[in-house]
């Protein structure tokens, strides 16, 4: 199976002149904790979408010494939406496969949800979340997700936030690559690439996995930072 790690941004609001993938958490570092997690989940080609201080991941994966394939992708334009970033190793998607954020921390268990199951394109999500504004949500009706925003509001069978994995089939990979393109060309670059995945909801059906039960966080501000580090003893 293969994956994409989205790992180009610079991740301004943690104050940190590094790839927020190298944030070390409990003596390891985010970028090694993907690496140990992916293998174990039985991915064996891996590409990394990098941009900001990309030479700073590039030594650490030659440090690392990963026993997966893993290639590197630049995107010059990190500086803009995460939407980019995915449109850059798009064609990958062909196939079928994964894409993840790389600033979340969680246990090998949660990606292995991901990756086994049955539902082709899928979501992990949360439905123990609390909207506030700060998270992406999504909406599911008679089991498949409808709606991908910051705010989705409460009308919806599950609506939870989503942990930034997402896995597709071919159908669905094509269909990503597709509107990715689209809204690239259309110069909206400023904008996240759920905005692809909300459009492609209406063409293809996605599933969800939820992981209530799982302990994980994405890493936008320091206080995360603090809150993976409790975690991580739970892993």
């Amino acid at each position: 199976m293969r994956a994409i790690l989205l790992a180009a941004g610079r991740g301004r609001r943690i104050g940190r002149d590094a790839p927020k993938c190298l944030i070390s958490i409990e003596g390891k570092t985010l970028l090694e904790r993907h690496l140990v997690n992916l293998t174990e989940s039985g991915v064996t080609d891996l590409t990394i979408v990098v941009g900001f201080r990309h030479e700073m991941i590039e030594e650490a994966l030659a440090s690392l010494r990963p026993s997966m394939k893993v290639e590197l992708v630049k995107n010059p334009r990190f500086i803009h939406g995460s939407i980019v970033s995915l449109h850059v190793a798009a064609d990958r998607l062909s196939g079928g496969g994964l894409w993840m954020d790389a600033d979340v921390l969680y246990p090998a268990a949660l990606l292995r949800r991901l990756v086994s199951s049955p539902h082709e394109n899928c979501l992990l999500v949360d439905a123990s979340s609390e909207e506030s504004g700060e998270e992406m949500m999504v909406g599911v009706r008679a089991g498949r997700v409808l709606k991908i925003a910051r705010r989705v509001g409460k009308d919806w069978d599950i609506a939870g936030e989503t942990v930034g994995f997402a896995k597709v089939g071919p159908q669905g990979g094509r269909t990503m690559q597709r509107l990715l393109e689209e809204e690239v060309s259309a110069g909206r670059l400023d904008q996240e690439y759920e905005a692809a995945m909300d459009r492609a909801f209406q063409e293809v059906p996605f599933g969800i996995e939820r992981v209530d039960d799982l302990p994980w966080t994405e890493i936008d501000f320091e206080e995360d930072v603090e809150k993976a580090r409790r975690l991580a003893n739970a892993l």
